[in-house]
């Protein structure tokens, strides 16, 4: 069948070619699910399996970390494929049969598994299947919304307790920060009590009130700098006008939150006009694009950039962020602490096991993130990992590299000859080996942007030890419950949530005698 459809999309085919395309991504997608749920079956049959079934870092995660290494995705989306990969196994395989014949996108797949998820009796669940494998050739092209509707019509016939209800507006408040990668600023959208937010509201304005007249920015400017003081602990902004007699220029008090820069030590000294420049360009009202109407612009003036800019300074990046350009660094540096990070050289190894502060500041700014393939959680929430483990691996920089506490436990308990495997290299290169034997190489965070990090170490080699085995003593985090028995667990919550609002809307139905 795949043949089938691949040959139906040749380009001779003209327009008729991008449809049938579309069907072979379908396909082509179905057999990678398919592909994740039989890795999930081998792990879950190997020899004591069902002893970790509680573990934190249980079966179902370590399938999860070797999808997103093949992928180069986070274990937290390759356990959302791999949910919608079992569920339309086990739970709807008429749907499964059509997305394998590219009937449905991953999408419209996703969105059916989430909204059966809450059906628990079987036969409610074949004759849900059987009609959404019948509809969806049917369907004409529907909103995200209407598809919805319609998936929970077909639900509603055959199990109305099972239909997946949204919250209320109050238990759907959140808080979302969207951080821009190319403009170092980042969009903030939430929902919170309404007293809160009058509170919150107040409170930017008090800050943004702590600053002289001639400060440059503007009233707005000052609310979104006085939101990033409260979110450091600070108790005013710092004055901005450059007056030396200026009693709100003093650095304010700030909490104990860290947020980790890294950047060149160039652009915190450059003194230049330029810089200079720039760093005025952040503050003040909009400049104008253009010096005359838009309607009077021949269509060369249209086109030509008025300010092409001038050359900036050399960026730095925060852990866990995007790349910030200079001028934002140096107003981050107007009140940060600034360290000289050293790169270790041909140092000889640390007597110890914990790297010293120097020592661990060094990995953490050249690796940037987890070091696991696909992984992109930040280096100041990782552990330091010995890749040779210690004693026999000394502690230097070319045996320490940052891992996620997840791929670390991955890393301790699922590893050997059938396991997890890496070899670490002096530049701070790691070749990552999975249980099937693929291999996976990822590179320091800073190789591009801070080559001098990656200058190879003082290489290292395991020592030979006498009475000391790797891991003794330590033990994987346990769960409750299992994962299974958590799931079974939220499902059932919300059908006697369910059960209880359709019983109270019924006695509302119900008139008065």
């Amino acid at each position: 069948m795949f043949d089938e459809l691949v040959a139906e999309a040749s380009p001779a085919r003209g327009g008729t070619a991008i449809g049938a395309w579309a069907r072979v991504e379908a396909a082509a997608c179905a057999r990678r699910l398919t592909a994740m749920v039989v890795i999930l079956d081998a792990r879950q049959s190997a020899g004591n399996s069902a002893s970790r079934e509680q573990w934190y870092l249980d079966n179902w995660a370590a399938v999860c970390a070797e999808i997103g290494a093949a992928q180069q995705i986070t274990p937290a989306a390759a356990s959302k494929q791999l949910l919608v990969a079992s569920s339309l196994r086990d739970r709807l395989p008429k749907v499964a049969a059509v997305f394998a014949d590219g009937g449905l996108t991953y999408q419209l797949a996703s969105t059916i598994v989430w909204r059966t998820a809450a059906i628990r009796d079987p036969d409610a669940l074949r004759a849900v299947d059987t009609e959404l494998s019948e509809a969806l050739t049917e369907w004409p092209a529907l909103s995200q919304q209407r598809t919805v509707d319609a998936i929970d019509a077909i639900v509603i016939r055959h199990d109305p307790h099972a239909v997946r209800r949204t919250q209320n507006k109050a238990r759907g408040r959140s808080v979302d920060i969207d951080i821009d990668d190319a403009s170092g600023v980042a969009t903030l959208w939430g929902e919170l009590f309404a007293h809160d937010a009058k509170a919150l509201n107040q409170r930017l304005d008090t800050l943004a009130g702590t600053v002289c007249d001639t400060d440059p920015r503007t009233r707005d400017q000052r609310r979104a700098d006085a939101l990033g003081a409260l979110a450091n602990g600070a108790d005013r902004l710092a004055c901005l006008c450059g007056q030396p007699d200026c009693d709100a220029t003093a650095a304010a008090a700030r909490g104990s939150t860290v947020v980790f820069v890294v950047t060149h030590e160039d652009t915190l000294t450059d003194r230049s006009p330029t810089t200079a420049r720039q760093d005025a360009s952040l503050d003040g009202e909009q400049p104008r694009l253009f010096d005359k109407p838009v309607r009077e612009l021949t269509l060369t003036e249209a086109l030509t950039d008025p300010d092409p800019g001038e050359p900036a300074t050399a960026p730095g990046v925060m852990l866990g962020g995007p790349v910030l350009g200079g001028p934002i660094i140096r107003r981050l540096a107007l009140q940060a602490a600034i360290k000289r990070i050293i790169h270790p050289g041909n140092k000889p190894p640390e007597p110890r096991h914990t790297p010293s502060t120097a020592l661990a500041d060094f990995v953490r700014c050249r690796d940037l993130t987890c070091r696991f393939p696909g992984c992109d959680v930040s280096a100041e929430r990782c552990d330091i990992d010995h890749t040779i483990p210690h004693p026999a691996g000394a502690s230097c920089a070319s045996n320490l590299k940052c891992l996620c506490r997840f791929h670390h436990l991955l890393k301790t308990f699922w590893n050997g000859p059938k396991g997890w495997r890496d070899r670490q290299l002096p530049d701070g290169t790691v070749d990552w080996t999975a249980p099937g034997g693929q291999t996976y190489r990822t590179r320091p965070g800073s190789h591009l942007l801070f080559p001098s990090l990656c200058k190879p170490t003082a290489p290292v080699a395991a020592r030979t030890v006498r009475d000391a085995t790797p891991n003794i003593g330590l033990t994987m985090p346990r769960r409750d419950t299992t994962r299974a028995e958590a799931r079974k667990r939220r499902i059932d919550e919300e059908r006697r949530e369910n059960e209880e609002a359709a019983l109270h809307a019924m006695t509302d139905s119900i008139p008065p005698f």
